[in-house]
């Protein structure tokens, strides 16, 4: 069974590794899930630092180049934005990353109703 305190965070994101790691556990990860989570974040921190980004640049543009990078370099796991969504969820918390872009479109019926509504023309 991997332990999460093997693994190794370097670069920008070193400094949120163990407060991470904390996260995962107190939210119920396996040490197992909560490895490849770190190392996930490992390699998230490795490519900002290799590009000269910190954590503050993890906007959603920047972690879709991340991962395609990291689908380029051969890996077949933790290839999506579901993938990222721990981290960033924890980023944003202590307000490293920028939040989250905001949802498009209506969410209830009355919002999907005031949508067609505005469509309408002399409505």
């Amino acid at each position: 069974m991997r332990n999460p305190s093997s693994v190794r965070v370097r670069g920008p994101l070193e400094p949120f590794a163990a407060g991470f790691a904390a996260e995962l556990g107190r939210v119920g990860y396996s040490p197992v899930a909560a490895s490849f989570q770190l190392q996930l974040m490992a390699h998230a921190s490795r490519w900002l630092e290799a590009n000269g980004l910190d954590a503050g640049a993890l906007s959603a543009g920047t972690v879709g180049r991340f991962l395609a990078a990291r689908r380029a370099a051969g890996y077949t796991n933790y290839l999506s934005g579901r993938a990222m969504a721990p981290l960033l969820g924890y980023l944003r918390g202590l307000g490293a990353a920028p939040a989250a872009p905001p949802l498009k479109g209506p969410k209830t019926p009355a919002e999907v109703l005031l949508e067609l509504l505005r469509r309408v023309p002399g409505a």
